[in-house]
């Protein structure tokens, strides 16, 4: 697995705009959370916010993707 391979779709090989967002998301906001913990000004609230972003994003890409493969799954379990 490369580097490439975390921000590409995997059909196309093409870069995912979809996967290039989340990834800028994950480190602006993390960066975020840093930087407040390095200049003291972190709280539980930053923490929990933080966590709670990435935890739901998390469970809202699986039901999507269960959701997804239900769809295309045939009837009765034959494939």
């Amino acid at each position: 697995m490369q580097l490439a391979d975390i921000l590409t779709n995997p059909v196309t090989q093409r870069l995912s705009q979809s996967k290039f967002c989340i990834a800028v998301a994950l480190v602006a906001t993390t960066f975020a959370l840093v930087w407040e913990v390095v200049h003291g000004r972190a709280t539980e609230w930053l923490y929990g916010l933080y966590l709670a972003a990435w935890v739901t994003h998390a469970q809202a890409s699986k039901r999507a993707a269960i959701s997804r493969d239900a769809l295309t799954t045939p009837k009765g379990g034959e494939q």
